[in-house]
C-alpha cells in the first residue's frame, strides 16, 4: 500500500509538474526529482516503523513526478518541440538499463552488504550522478502557459477546448499501464501458476529486461520507418500475440510470451511521449501529458493487486483478461488513427507527419 501511495502521488502531481516545466523548463524540476529520490531512499533505508515506510514512499512518489519519464519527455519537448521524438527514444534506451543492469546490481549489493546498504548506494547515485547531470540542463526563459484546470471562466477566457481525444488517450494508456504494471510485478508468480517450472520462471523473468532494451535499440535503428503510430501498433499488439503463443503451445510458449511482452513494455514509454506529441503538438505538452497519464498511474497503482487476485482465482482467466485489455487498447489506437487521418486528409501516411528525425 505504501508503494501504491507512491504511484498515486506521482500521478496526481503530474499535471502541475508538467505545467511548471512548460513555463520554466526542466532545469528547475529535474534536480529536485533527484533530491526527492535521494531523500525518499534515505528514509526507506532507515525506516523501522510503518509510518516511516509510508513517508519514504510518499517522498519517492514526489520524486517520481519530477524525475521519471514524463518529466524528462516534457523537458525534451520544451527544447526541441515537434522534433523531440528521437530524444524521447534515446531517453527510453538509457532508462532501459533500470531493469537490465540496476536490478541485478541491486540484488548483488543486497546479498553482499544487506538491503540497507544497497539502498544507500542508490542514494549516492542520485546525489553524485543524477543531480549533477540534471543541474547541467540549460535555463529557459519563463513562458506564460494557460491553466488547463482553472475555473470555467478562465477556460472560456483562454478559449481552450477540451478535446475528447485526450480522454481516449488517457483510457488507452491506462489499459496499457494495467498490462505493464500488473504483469511485470507478478511475472514469476504468474508464469509459475501457468505451469512454468521455477527455473523457467526465473530465466524468463531475467529475459524481460534485455527484451525491453532490444526493442528500444531497434527503435533507434529503424529510424524514419518507426513512426509513432507504427511503434504504438507494435507495442500494443505484442502482448496479446504472446498470450496466443501460450494458448497454442502451452508451456513451450511461455518464453515467447515474455519476450513479446518485454518488447511491448520497452516501446511503451516511447509511445507515451511520441503519440501525444504527434496528435497535439508541443504546445503545453507537459501539462497535457500529466493529464493524459494521471489515469494510467492510478490504474498502475492498483493493477498488481488486482491481477494477483485474479491469478489466485484462475490463472487462465487472468491471462485472458490481459489479452482483452490489450485488444481494447488496439481498438482505441485504431480509432485515434482514423481520427488523425480525418483531421489530416492531405497526409494519409503517418510516416509523413512527424518522423523520428
Amino acid at each position: 500500500w505504501a508503494f501504491t501511495l507512491s504511484l498515486l502521488i506521482s500521478g496526481l502531481l503530474g499535471p502541475q509538474v508538467g505545467r511548471f516545466i512548460d513555463m520554466h523548463g526542466g532545469r528547475k524540476v529535474l534536480p529536485f526529482g533527484s533530491l526527492f529520490f535521494a531523500l525518499g531512499l534515505a528514509t526507506l533505508a532507515t525506516a523501522n516503523s510503518s509510518w516511516q515506510l509510508f513517508l519514504a514512499w510518499l517522498l519517492l512518489g514526489v520524486g517520481g513526478s519530477m524525475g521519471n519519464y514524463d518529466a524528462a519527455f516534457a523537458t525534451a519537448v520544451n527544447f526541441f518541440g515537434d522534433k523531440s521524438n528521437r530524444i524521447i527514444a534515446g531517453i527510453t534506451i538509457f532508462a532501459g538499463f533500470s531493469s537490465s543492469i540496476s536490478w541485478p546490481l541491486t540484488t548483488w549489493l543486497s546479498s553482499q552488504f544487506g538491503w540497507q546498504w544497497a539502498i544507500w548506494f542508490w542514494v549516492l547515485m542520485h546525489l553524485l550522478v543524477g543531480l549533477p547531470i540534471n543541474a547541467t540542463i540549460p535555463q529557459r526563459e519563463r513562458r506564460e502557459v494557460p491553466d488547463l484546470t482553472g475555473p470555467i471562466r478562465k477556460l472560456i477566457r483562454n478559449r481552450f477546448r477540451i478535446d475528447g481525444l485526450i480522454v481516449v488517450f488517457a483510457l488507452m494508456f491506462a489499459l496499457q499501464g494495467f498490462i505493464v504494471s500488473s504483469v511485470n510485478t507478478t511475472l514469476p508468480f504468474l508464469l509459475g501458476e501457468l505451469g512454468a517450472s521455477v527455473e523457467l520462471a526465473l530465466i524468463a523473468s531475467v529475459v524481460l529486461g534485455p527484451s525491453q532494451v532490444m526493442a528500444r535499440v531497434l527503435l533507434i535503428a529503424l529510424g524514419t520507418w518507426a513512426t509513432p503510430i507504427r511503434v504504438a501498433a507494435i507495442s500494443i499488439a505484442v502482448h496479446p500475440i504472446g498470450v496466443l503463443a501460450i494458448w497454442l503451445f502451452g508451456d513451450q510458449g511461455l518464453m515467447a510470451f515474455v519476450i513479446l511482452h518485454g518488447i511491448g513494455v520497452g516501446l511503451n514509454p516511447f509511445i507515451r511521449g511520441s503519440l501525444p506529441l504527434l496528435f497535439f503538438g508541443s504546445d503545453r505538452f507537459g501539462q497535457r501529458q500529466g493529464r493524459i497519464m494521471m489515469l494510467s498511474k492510478i490504474v498502475s497503482a492498483f493493477s498488481p493487486t488486482l491481477l494477483t487476485l485474479m491469478v489466485l482465482f484462475n490463472p487462465q482467466l487472468a491471462i485472458i483478461a490481459t489479452f482483452f485489455v490489450g485488444a481494447v487498447s488496439g481498438v482505441l489506437l485504431f480509432w485515434v488513427y482514423l481520427i488523425y487521418k480525418a483531421r489530416n486528409p492531405k497526409h494519409p501516411e503517418t510516416g509523413e507527419i512527424r518522423e523520428i528525425s
